[in-house]
């Protein structure tokens, strides 16, 4: 399995490395996306989107798997299969459910792989992933300080996400507090403009917070980590459209977005969507479905899902057990041409 899940991955860098070719050969130009990845210009890819994961590893292989962008080997290990597409999480890998250590690794491993055949992996920053870097553990679930956990032990949990560890150093070096890919802003509680406003560019305000994570453990007397901030702000998603979308449609204008997809929200109905253009395309998507298992016992239930954004068509991804393919909500039925 491994050695098909390799053989994939070469056919895809080929296929890619051809594509770029022919597309130079014949006048088109190329060029960098936001993500550093070379493309030709105007092409539009794939973008999928993943909420707050919180420790289910077996959820986060189902959604990867079923939407083609991964696979996984038998010893767990993430292959990935998506090519050029983009791959957004947008936080809270950790806290409540007991393998956040496995779907870390994961996307490090992703995020090299994807990187090589033309494609991207996105990680923004949850308030979980906050709390940890500031020492908030009162979410850690039990099994991950003993030594059965997937640590080891609280010392080596204590460890890996210092400075210098395997999860710790990654969330503050590749992670950041939003992005922009193909037109979509990505965020985990939300971005009020008066922030972006405050630093002048989302470039500025994601070396503003690298700046502030680079230390042993993260300050809690920030404004960026307070209830406006973008780690643990809800009010656009969950305040009166009347006063919410407003500012919605002023962040994407100073972004030049054209949606703003969170999580951090639960949405107990699934994907759910705010503050519709007057052509029905929902310019905010709430993308936390309550997908670990970790919450059951709080919603009696858990829902694994993915956004797909094709064109301008918004599609939203369920996944039954009883089903091999994902099952398909149309959120926007928009151009999906690519």
């Amino acid at each position: 399995l491994a050695q098909a899940s390799g053989r994939r991955v070469v056919a895809m860098a080929l296929f890619d490395v051809f594509r770029i070719l022919a597309a130079a050969t014949v006048g088109y130009a190329l060029e960098l996306d936001s993500g550093g990845q070379a493309h030709v210009a105007g092409e539009q890819r794939k973008v999928y989107s993943v909420g707050d994961l919180h420790g289910d590893f077996e959820h986060f292989q189902v959604i990867l798997t079923r939407t083609g962008l991964a696979t996984f080997d038998s010893a767990g290990k993430a292959h990935w299969t998506g090519g050029n597409a983009i791959l957004v999480s947008t936080g809270d890998t950790v806290d409540r459910g007991e393998h956040g250590r496995s779907i870390y690794i994961a996307f490090q491993e992703l995020a090299k792989q994807a990187a090589e055949v033309g494609g991207e992996v996105v990680n923004i920053v949850g308030n979980h992933e906050l709390m940890n870097l500031q020492g908030d553990l009162r979410y850690v679930a039990s099994s991950e300080m003993s030594r059965a956990g997937e640590y080891g032990g609280e010392k080596q949990r204590q460890q890996e996400w210092s400075r210098v560890g395997m999860i710790g150093a990654d969330i503050r070096k590749r992670f950041v507090a939003a992005a922009v890919r193909e037109g979509i802003a990505f965020v985990h509680g939300g971005l009020d403009p008066s922030v972006l406003n405050q630093y002048g560019s989302l470039e500025a305000l994601n070396a503003k917070v690298r700046e502030l994570f680079d230390q042993e453990t993260v300050t809690f007397n920030h404004k960026l980590f307070g209830q406006k901030g973008p780690f643990w702000y809800r009010f656009l998603a969950d305040g009166p459209e009347r006063k919410a979308c407003p500012l919605v449609q002023e962040t994407l204008q100073i972004l030049g977005a054209k949606r703003m997809v969170v999580g951090h929200t639960p949405q107990e109905s699934g994907v759910a969507t705010r503050c519709s253009a007057p052509d029905g395309d929902p310019q905010l998507i709430l993308g936390d479905t309550i997908i670990s298992k970790a919450y059951e016992r709080s919603f009696g239930f858990s829902r694994p899902s993915a956004v797909e954004y094709s064109g301008k068509s918004v599609t939203a991804l369920y996944f039954p057990e009883n089903r091999d393919a994902p099952e398909r909500v149309v959120l926007h039925a928009g151009s999906s041409e690519l």
